[in-house]
């Protein structure tokens, strides 16, 4: 079919551009690091190399979108998924696509006008006199591009839900490579002209909608303006409709964020502020930190280093009672150290530890509580992607979260170790009874081959922490090592760096658009005052802070248990993070707690998303019931954690105000 091959060649096209984009990232990375020992060796920075990095990260981030278009690269919520027919899911797709369409068009047309302004007035950078319309017109091309692998997929979309499915897959270069997706099967059940017929329609009523908005603006504005507390609850509620409705995050946060700003400042300031906030975030040489901290956790996994980690752990627990699960842990630590993802980490320790443990003589829910619990630690061991999205949402150091998230990383893990150890004394037979003496031998074959790894991390967060490095740096320094340790093990091939090209371009194209959406969602209920209003009818509660605190944290663990944490942290952070501050309450220490009890909703019954993820690398061998018995001592570890930090601020607080500046 024509449109199967035009999709095709659109793909292999935004592919390669977004290659070059992150070959860009990586020189950039070593620019970074040469400006680092530059200044420490000889007092001599690169001039003006942070305007360079903002500037040509942001160009190099925009080369993703058209590729994270066509890969479906979208945060959704999947509640309905066993609720709806098929073609019911499928249509509510095809609405997410095509407002995700109308959100990059408006994208593509706003920066682009920002850029003639820039070109009007002839911006420059302040040190190298750089004119930075033209890398804005660069974003804008971008834009437009992705807007057009947006129609494609629209209609893709369109054939895939009339041939009765549920929408489309995720694009990916592997599955069409090897011939086989599901949209050249739609191909033959969908007549080309009813997809194109069907396809327009869609675009002409979301056209028609827009239309009527702006018609209806000057009532809809007076409406809002009279009732603002009203709006701004009329408007949580649609977010999490909408949400609900298979609509992706980003667009969801980001057109209710606009339509938000129209009806309370007008058209033309709101559009304006769409591109005005989008490319001053996009552009802004502290947001580098996110690709770079990606690239260093996707060259860590194709270096082998997160194996080096699980193999040191396994070395030096695996004598103990219980030691395969306190190795497990230890693991988790790690791989999450490099890596960041909660998720990442249950997916990838999982399939390896599960089958060992099994296989050893452990209890299948020791086993499976053991990697769903350890993979929480994933995403608080510094460095912490969550954490990096908590700083730019909130503006908090990003630095200051990593030293403050140590304390609690340690205990969480000593808390895991201790539930572990007592759990195998408490059952008879959770763990295999015999134990080997340690082999020292065996100890520093695994140190050696895990020092570069340790050198790394060490490195990584040291440097921040003395103040050698900025955290830009310190991801730069990162993402550097990571790619020489993968390239001195022989570990970077064509195919590795096109994995590495595949996840960083996902992941950036993903998180930017959630971000963009997110900060105009923020601005706008800015505008509504409705945080003001939330925090003035708590103050109205008169209730003891550490009550509301303790509600907020039970509304989380519900949330977290239904849903990714990374979703809960976007949706609710605009909200919640104003009326903890007006409490009294450390950004820094909330950004801490804030990222623990997401996590702990994760392993929480009945719904924690880890528990089902488990369940799935098992091939639904383990019972739920037999992972929610095994998960339970570490939920009750972690509410002792939660309950320790709570009580003892200093425990997240005290590390950061010895940090070196």
């Amino acid at each position: 079919m024509a449109l199967d091959g035009l999709a095709r060649r659109f793909t292999t096209v935004a592919q390669n551009v977004a290659f070059i984009g992150v070959i860009a990232m990586l020189a950039l990375v070593f620019a970074t690091i040469a400006d680092v020992i530059l200044r420490w060796l000889i007092s001599k920075p690169i001039v003006g190399l942070n305007e360079i990095v903002g500037m040509g990260m942001g160009v190099a981030v925009a080369a993703s979108f058209p590729a994270g278009a066509m890969q479906r690269v979208n945060l959704t919520i999947e509640l309905l998924q066993n609720m709806l027919p098929a073609r019911a899911i499928g249509w509510l797709k095809v609405v997410a696509h095509t407002l995700l369409l109308l959100f990059y068009g408006l994208m593509a047309w706003q920066v682009w006008v920002y850029a003639d302004k820039l070109a009007a007035r002839a911006a420059e950078t302040v040190y190298l006199k750089l004119p930075t319309a033209p890398f804005i017109y660069a974003i804008a091309t971008f834009f437009a591009v992705t807007t057009i692998a947006q129609i494609l997929v629209v209609f893709l979309s369109v054939r895939s839900t009339l041939a009765g499915e549920a929408g489309l897959p995720g694009w990916s270069m592997e599955s069409d490579a090897a011939g086989g997706s599901t949209e050249a099967g739609n191909a033959a059940k969908t007549s080309p002209t009813t997809t194109l017929i069907a396809g327009l329609i869609v675009i002409a009523i979301c056209a028609a909608l827009t239309f009527t908005f702006i018609i209806a603006t000057p009532a809809l504005s007076l409406w809002a303006q009279d009732n603002k507390f009203g709006y701004g609850i009329f408007i949580l509620v649609a977010l999490w409709v909408l949400l609900i409705l298979y609509i992706p995050l980003a667009v969801v946060m980001g057109l209710l964020g606009l339509v938000t700003a129209i009806l309370f400042m007008g058209t033309g300031p709101a559009l304006s502020v769409l591109g005005n906030e989008s490319m001053q975030f996009l552009t802004n040489y502290s947001v580098a930190v996110l690709p770079m901290f990606l690239m260093m956790g996707s060259f860590a996994v194709v270096a082998g280093m997160s194996g080096d980690i699980y193999e040191l752990a396994h070395t030096l627990l695996s004598r103990r009672r219980g030691g395969l699960a306190l190795a497990t842990i230890g693991g988790c630590a790690g791989f999450g150290a490099l890596t960041g993802s909660s998720l990442a980490t249950v997916a990838t320790i999982g399939r390896v530890a599960m089958p060992e443990m099994v296989r050893r003589g452990y209890a299948p829910g020791l086993a499976a509580g053991t990697v769903a619990a350890g993979g929480t630690l994933g995403a608080l061991v510094p460095p912490s992607i969550p954490l990096v999205f908590f700083a730019l949402l909130t503006e908090a150091s990003i630095g200051q979260l990593f030293i403050a998230a140590v304390i609690p990383a340690v205990l969480g893990v000593a808390l895991y170790l201790a539930a572990i150890a007592t759990y195998v004394r408490v059952v008879p037979g959770a763990a295999p009874v015999d134990v080997q003496p340690a082999n020292w031998s065996e100890i520093g074959r695994a140190f050696a081959k895990a020092w570069s790894t340790l050198l790394l991390l060490t490195v990584v967060v040291g440097s921040i922490y003395t103040g050698i490095c900025t955290e830009t740096e310190a991801a730069a320094v990162g993402a550097g090592g990571a790619f020489i340790a993968a390239l001195a093990r022989g570990k970077i091939t064509r195919d590795s760096l096109l994995r590495v090209m595949g996840e960083t371009t996902a992941t950036t194209a993903l998180i930017y658009l959630i971000i963009t959406g997110v900060l105009l969602f923020t601005f706008a209920m800015g505008v509504t005052g409705l945080p003001q209003q939330l925090t003035e009818a708590v103050k109205n509660l008169n209730l003891a802070p550490t009550v509301i605190l303790v509600l907020i944290l039970i509304v989380y663990l519900f949330l977290g248990a239904i849903m990714d944490s990374n979703t809960v942290m976007f949706v609710t952070i605009p909200i919640v993070t104003p009326v903890i501050l007006a409490m009294g309450y450390d950004l820094v220490w909330w950004g801490v707690i804030n990222l623990i009890v997401l996590e702990v909703g994760l392993i929480t019954p009945p719904f924690g998303i880890h528990l089902f993820v488990l369940k799935s690398i098992t091939g639904g061998n383990v019972p739920l019931s037999t992972v929610y018995r095994g998960v339970l001592p570490f939920c009750y570890a972690d509410f002792i954690k939660l309950t320790l930090l709570v009580i003892f601020p200093a425990l997240a607080l005290w590390l950061p105000q010895t940090m070196l500046k």
